[in-house]
């Protein structure tokens, strides 16, 4: 009974540490990317192991919502930025996003696209988008495009190679 006490006491401990971990990283990613205010709350703060999660978030000039009630955009940025909050307390070497900016407005893609940017030194990101911010921050880009005739063609672009071609000649 005592192990079986011990077990349930440290795994209590490490959930409250990676719970208040992530949700210090949540607060402040969110504020980055909505310049408004976020949180994590659990459903049961007594036994944490024994309830759900919620993203609690409150975008610039808007109510406090739960994710349920929020826009497309909204979601997405509070979304994105609890994916991000776990990278920072555990990351993963790779991360593949699917025109996870398709609901945001310019300012956002362009602010998505600099926190991408950032983390990209400590992993890797495979992002497929159509907006402009998003390419023009990558290192490298594959354009993928319905070609004459029934075929697809491929193209890739390294960013640094273009923007060096780009400049004049001294």
């Amino acid at each position: 009974m005592l192990r079986i006490e011990n077990f349930t006491t440290l795994r209590q401990r490490a959930f409250m540490e990676a719970y208040e971990a992530v949700n210090d990283n949540f607060k402040e990613i969110f504020a980055g990317l909505s310049d408004g205010e976020g949180h994590l709350q659990l459903d049961n703060p007594d036994n944490p192991l024994d309830g759900g999660l919620n993203l609690v978030a409150h975008p610039k000039g808007k109510a406090v919502r739960r994710l349920a009630s929020m826009s497309g955009g909204e979601k997405s940025l509070t979304a994105l930025s609890f994916i991000f909050a776990l990278q920072r307390y555990r990351p993963s070497p790779f991360y593949s996003f699917d025109e996870v900016d398709s609901f945001l407005d310019g300012a956002n893609v362009e602010r998505l696209s600099r926190i991408i940017r950032a983390q990209s030194d400590q992993a890797q990101f495979i992002v497929v988008s159509h907006r402009r911010p998003m390419i023009e921050a990558a290192h490298r880009t594959i354009g993928v495009t319905q070609a004459r005739g029934a075929y697809t063609q491929v193209l890739g672009i390294s960013q640094e190679e273009s923007a060096a071609a780009s400049q004049p000649a001294s």
